[in-house]
């Protein structure tokens, strides 16, 4: 029997500890666990591997786990989601607290600024100061974190989806993305907290499982007389994706203190045929434990959680009739065509944008740092000169938290407290059933404008902000404005805010492309479940408008054009004409004991997996990228390969790090059948053969993402 035969069954960790730790690579099927020595700790740090013999005997009779499955202790999961889950309420109370410390010296001054020396100073004070927050955020992104400037939410979207997004989560892009989410907020562009957040969330994840877990999924095995780390992949990502999407779910849960919407928006985020089957209780107590973590802290601090979330205290009066349906029906409708026209116009900003910078590429990144700071100069005027068309109102009865800005005590100015303030402060506005006649058609419909244009030109700029919020204040903003104006015209008697709560969910669902999260985060909001029939009505119709229009939300559009890697949960129709045979990308097969110079040869391809067989048999195995890389020497004899030639010729076990049972199909496969395998089964690699088993290909997971393409 050919030596690399004897360690074909070694596909596992256990099992190639195993292997290694034996005199020989000889297979004995008949040996018990307790005979192999396997090795107790690390050879780096001497920490006790978990690897022992109880695993090992498992090991030895199991099937293949396959990508779907980590296996791995369940104290440690979820000691993994606890962490991750106060991790992230942690940071969001640190973020409010800097952003509410920010927004209050800004507001201060200006406010301080226009008293004493009129409004005109008082905007100009708010430019400066708005301007140098987003000098020091932009600076921040370009010479620190230059790839994430925005919110993160497509690139997230495809790393939990499966893909492989290196360098996505870090320490540095972490602290990166809280810092510049804050400075972002504070100066007043746009945007809201939740994107960024969200990515954060999985950031914080990540890094958790990093430190956590990697131990229970590697093992150092000796290969040529030279220590290799092995690293179980599959386990490991299966894990950290279920660990990020709880990170993620968190985030929302505690920006909008709405447990169950941080559910659902992941649930819809990474797709039904993503969602794990331990996902749904891991993220319910993940969530559920944020928000309380969040209620202790505004508690230490003596303060309310309503202060920083969009939410009603108490139930207010948000009466609705059955006059009223039909306006809704109207105002969804016109709402999902609104929010096509926007989502579009942001890609259209975005591409102009893109293609300008090409003529400024030798002077990058100073022409994006003028013109991030620039645009943050023009909301902050843009608002200011706005609010100077309206028209002072006395304070009403409602006790809701208003802005003054040139008007004289005891009175306020509607338009500022729309535009100046801030985002989630505005939302409480439009949303509340006891300020009616506070607020008229004429102010939300001009703030609408203003609002939507200044959200429009930000796309492209390396601002990282949320759409929820800002898509929230638009819709919040035109539904405001028209139940405003039918109380005026006496069509209606129901309060302008439940209009206002229709149209945020109507504008919200048709930017986002979803129904249930979009729906239980509003409704959550208000604190009244019955607007939920008239706020779904609103969705439905929205979202039937919009899905007419676009065919894709605003990130499967950004995730489509910027390429990144995420598989669509159906094949496309073109599919339907096509087999396996033709899915197949260019491979480079290895020998089972591969030399050197063939190995470094492969590696120079840009495959993700090699088919691992002798040359003229079948396919033994496939090997990804990864294992095989940590088969090479030490970088310091990698440094002499074209020198040393017995090196070069050096023989490398790579059917010790290879999948000896992979998925295998017949060539004549109908493709649509398998893609199920990759999009719904989380397969990353497949071999293609003939119908009597000769080797035709590979297919790989990046191989049908092209193809889709």
């Amino acid at each position: 029997m050919p030596l690399w035969m004897s360690g074909t069954t070694t596909v596992f960790s256990a099992r190639r500890a195993m292997a290694a730790a034996s005199s020989s690579l000889t297979w004995r099927p008949q040996a018990s666990p307790e005979s192999l020595q396997m090795p107790e700790r690390d050879a780096r740090d001497g920490r006790r591997s978990p690897f022992g013999a109880a695993a090992a005997a498992r090991a030895t009779h199991s099937a293949v786990l396959g990508p779907q499955t980590h296996r791995l202790p369940s104290k440690v999961m979820w000691s993994v989601t606890m962490l991750t889950a106060s991790a992230v309420a942690l940071m969001n109370f640190g973020m409010i607290l800097a952003i509410k410390w920010l927004v209050g010296l800004k507001f201060s001054t200006m406010q301080r600024a226009i008293v004493e020396s009129g409004v005109l100073h008082g905007i100009l004070v708010l430019v400066l100061i708005s301007t140098s927050y987003a000098v020091v955020g932009v600076c921040l992104i370009q010479f620190v974190a230059p790839s994430f400037g925005g919110s993160g939410i497509p690139e997230n979207k495809a790393f939990l989806n499966g893909a492989q997004m290196p360098g996505l989560y870090s320490h540095r892009t972490c602290w990166v993305r809280a810092g510049t989410n804050i400075l972002a907020n504070a100066a007043g562009f746009p945007v809201g907290r939740e994107g960024p957040m969200v990515t954060i969330g999985s950031n914080l994840a990540y890094l958790l499982c990093e430190k956590v877990l990697q131990p229970y999924v590697r093992e150092w095995v000796t290969v040529a007389g030279s220590p290799a780390l092995l690293v179980d992949e599959q386990r490991l990502a299966h894990a950290t994706r279920i660990s990020c999407t709880v990170g993620g779910a968190c985030a929302i849960a505690v920006i909008f203190n709405a447990p169950f919407g941080g559910l659902l928006y992941m649930f819809e985020e990474v797709t039904a045929v993503s969602w794990y089957e331990e996902l749904t209780f891991r993220v319910f107590v993940s969530t559920m434990f944020c928000s309380l973590l969040s209620y202790g802290l505004c508690w230490l601090m003596g303060s309310d959680i309503t202060e920083f979330v969009i939410y009603a205290e108490t139930p207010q009066i948000k009466k609705w009739a059955w006059g009223d349906v039909p306006i809704f029906v109207a105002l969804a409708a016109l709402v999902g065509v609104l929010t096509s026209l926007h989502t579009r116009a942001m890609w259209r900003f975005a591409a102009l944008r893109q293609s300008s910078r090409e003529r400024w590429r030798r002077l990058q990144p100073w022409p994006v740092v003028v013109e991030t700071t620039l645009y943050a100069s023009l909301c902050a005027f843009t608002s200011g000169m706005v609010s100077l068309l309206a028209v002072c109102a006395k304070e009403g009865e409602s006790g809701l938290e208003y802005v003054p800005f040139n008007c004289p005590e005891g009175q306020y100015n509607p338009i500022a407290s729309l535009l100046v303030a801030t985002s989630h402060s505005s939302v409480k506005l439009l949303f509340s059933g006891t300020n009616g006649g506070e607020i008229h058609a004429s102010s939300s419909f001009l703030a609408f404008l203003t609002y939507t244009s200044l959200n429009i030109g930000l796309a492209g700029l390396p601002v990282p902000g949320g759409a929820f919020t800002a898509t929230m204040l638009m819709g919040g903003l035109f539904g405001r404005s028209v139940g405003a104006f039918c109380h005026t015209l006496q069509v209606t008697g129901s309060p302008s805010g439940v209009y206002a709560v229709v149209g945020s969910a109507a504008m919200l669902c048709g930017f986002k492309q979803m129904t249930l999260a979009s729906v239980l985060i509003v409704v959550e909001c208000v604190n009244d479940l019955s607007l939920a029939p008239i706020v779904m009505l609103g969705v439905a119709v929205s979202m039937a408008v919009n899905w007419s229009m676009n065919e894709r939300g605003h990130d499967e559009e950004v995730i489509h054009r910027r390429a990144l890697p995420y598989l669509e949960p159906e094949a496309p129709h073109r599919f339907d004409a096509l087999a396996a045979l033709d899915l197949c990308s260019p491979c480079c097969p290895l020998l089972p004991e591969a030399p050197l110079a063939q190995v470094l040869s492969a590696l120079e391809e840009e495959a993700h997996y090699f088919p691992v067989k002798e040359p003229d048999g079948p396919c033994l195995g496939i090997a990804s990228r990864a294992a095989v890389k940590s088969l090479l020497p030490s970088s310091s004899q990698a440094e002499h390969v074209q020198l040393d030639s017995e090196l070069v010729e050096e023989l490398l076990p790579i059917h010790r790090v290879m999948d000896p049972t992979p998925f295998t199909v017949v060539e004549d496969m109908p493709a649509p059948r398998l893609y199920s395998l990759f999009a719904k089964a989380g397969e990353r690699a497949a071999c293609v053969t003939s119908i009597r088993g000769d080797f035709r290909g590979l297919i790989s997971r990046e191989r049908l993402i092209a193809l889709t393409r």
